[in-house]
């Protein structure tokens, strides 16, 4: 099973992000392997790939032999959600940077938090819960 963390939350999503080694650590412990697309937080278990002029979400998938109705996306910006939705990943998003809640609801992420955080308070009915035990579609906080 797979979570596939793209770039999240910011350029930098390092500072941008408080709790993002934590997220990604509770999701290791709940059962997923998590892939970043990019560089990560230190001390949070997770495989990194670096696919330069190719898709990182197909590439991270094909890293662990993930399919994308086993995965989740986890994205912060309109651009990330939208990469999920061409290869058929549901997104959870998190509305920590300059994109808006608004936004990534319109370019179909199927959760949107307003931080990590947020996410974290409901994980337990967030697409994240554990791997094939999706929970409701809209859990986030800070919908429209």
């Amino acid at each position: 099973m797979t979570v596939v963390s793209a770039a999240l939350f910011g350029v930098d999503w390092r500072s941008a992000s408080t709790g993002s080694a934590e997220l990604l650590r509770e999701c290791a412990a709940r059962g997923w392997t998590v892939v970043l697309t990019g560089p990560g937080p230190g001390g949070a278990p997770a495989l990194t790939v670096a696919a330069p002029g190719s898709d990182p979400l197909r590439a991270a998938l094909e890293l662990v032999g993930g399919t994308p109705s086993h995965a989740v996306a986890v994205a912060g910006s309109v651009r990330e959600v939208l990469a999920a939705r061409r290869v058929g990943v549901p997104c959870v998003a998190v509305a920590a940077g300059a994109e808006a809640g608004p936004e990534l609801w319109a370019a179909g992420a199927v959760e949107v938090h307003r931080d990590v955080d947020a996410l974290m308070r409901v994980l337990d009915d967030s697409l994240l819960a554990r791997p094939r035990a999706f929970g409701p579609v809209g859990a986030g906080t800070g919908g429209p």
